[in-house]
């Protein structure tokens, strides 16, 4: 139930409900994408990175938003989770490429490079989605920011009958 309600109905407790976001303070418009995720590159890599990052966000910021999970605020947090997943993709392909393993300083195989880049992109990526609910298990841990209702909202759910 919205903190607005709890309020008006005189059951909001401060030792259940106190640690909620209140959305009466965030600006709810839907974020835009950041220019960098838009801005074409020479480069191949940071190209391929950048398209991939994108594509997740064109996917996946319109159902956030709409859930109450993505506000302008947090444009920053998921454009982190978008370039983590650009650049996992872009080390995966690497990967698929040049293969896992690559000649050494003696010419023995070593781990490709591209191996902990990937490792450490999926890592970061994990890490960010998780705070978006982007997992069965981590939807249950994140609370959506409530956005403000109006006084027109407010009459309407407590309009009474012959009123």
């Amino acid at each position: 139930m919205p903190t607005a309600v709890l309020k008006l109905h005189g059951t909001f407790r401060h030792d259940r409900h106190g640690r909620r976001i209140d959305g009466d303070g965030l600006d709810h418009k839907r974020p835009a994408c950041p220019q960098w995720l838009i801005r074409h590159h020479e480069n191949a890599d940071a190209e391929l990175a950048r398209r991939e990052a994108k594509g997740l966000w064109d996917r996946l910021a319109p159902q956030l938003y709409q859930s109450g999970l993505l506000v302008d605020m947090f444009r920053e947090l998921f454009a982190m989770l978008c370039d983590s997943w650009g650049r996992y993709r872009l080390a995966c392909v690497r990967c698929d490429e040049a293969g896992m393993t690559t000649a050494g300083s003696k010419g023995s195989p070593v781990r490709s490079p591209w191996v902990a880049i990937r490792s450490e992109c999926y890592k970061q990526a994990i890490e960010l989605a998780s705070k978006f609910g982007l997992s069965p298990a981590d939807l249950a841990g994140v609370r959506a920011v409530e956005k403000p209702t109006s006084d027109n909202q407010k009459s309407r759910f407590f309009k009474r009958d012959g009123a």
